[in-house]
């Protein structure tokens, strides 16, 4: 393919090395409601490149967690005699954010899942909480004072926090870098015609939902431009 040379060329001056030979090309589109494949599968959510995996990650970010979610089972299971109370509990605790909530919270800063999907990560993270307290059924302790228990909080709301370091990240970032050039094309997109149909959601709608809910905006090049100054002082970038 003619990308492939060009690409080449113009990820070297990011120092990014492409392999050609092992390089693979996924078409990512959002089908139309209705369209079905050869063997008569509605394709609408169903698309080919939402099963692609790129650096340990799926490309769709509820398939990505629905993953996550198993791989945390699984870690979960593999350490499953570490659980029980010879271990004091802040050990315990611990060792299960550093062998299973990192397995579960991959990437979690480039998710751009919907809430139903996050509430399911919250529900088997606190699973893992009343099994490693030695919680079992008719005994019972409620969500808020489980996190209490275990000084925690809502996968979820880490998620949060992690877009809101990564958007960080990326407005300190060079003006000519990958990521950033990205942001830049995500605002300037903002002025041009929409696909037709239900707005889809993804990373920079909730990213703008993020810094509506801070009083900030990111409605063209000047407001990035402010933003950037403002990320700037991380302490105070933190704290928001």
């Amino acid at each position: 393919m003619m990308i492939l040379p060009l690409a080449t060329e113009v990820l070297k001056n990011w120092s990014l090395i492409i392999n050609e030979d092992k390089t693979e090309f996924t078409h990512v589109f959002v089908a139309p409601s209705g369209e079905k494949n050869e063997a008569g599968v509605l394709l609408a959510g169903n698309e080919e490149w939402r099963k692609s995996i790129t650096l340990g990650s799926m490309l769709c970010s509820k398939a990505d967690v629905q993953r996550r979610i198993s791989l945390g089972y699984a870690a979960f299971n593999n350490y499953i005699k570490t659980w029980n109370g010879r271990i004091p509990l802040q050990k315990r605790l611990v060792l299960y954010e550093a062998l299973v909530v990192s397995v579960m919270m991959y990437n979690s800063s480039c998710w751009a899942a919907p809430k139903a999907v996050l509430d399911k990560l919250d529900v088997v993270h606190r699973r893992h909480l009343r099994i490693i307290l030695g919680y079992k059924y008719p005994n019972i302790i409620s969500n808020n004072n489980l996190y209490k228990r275990c000084n925690t909080e809502p996968l979820s709301a880490k998620v949060e926090r992690n877009r809101w370091r990564m958007l960080g990240h990326v407005l300190r970032g060079p003006v000519d870098g990958p990521a950033y050039s990205s942001l830049t094309f995500a605002v300037n997109s903002l002025q041009m015609k929409g696909r037709v149909g239900r707005p889809q959601s993804n990373l920079f709608s909730l990213i703008q939902r993020d810094l509506l809910n801070r009083n900030m905006f990111m409605n063209n090049i000047d407001d990035l431009s402010n933003l950037r100054l403002l990320a700037f002082d991380r302490a105070k970038w933190r704290k928001m």
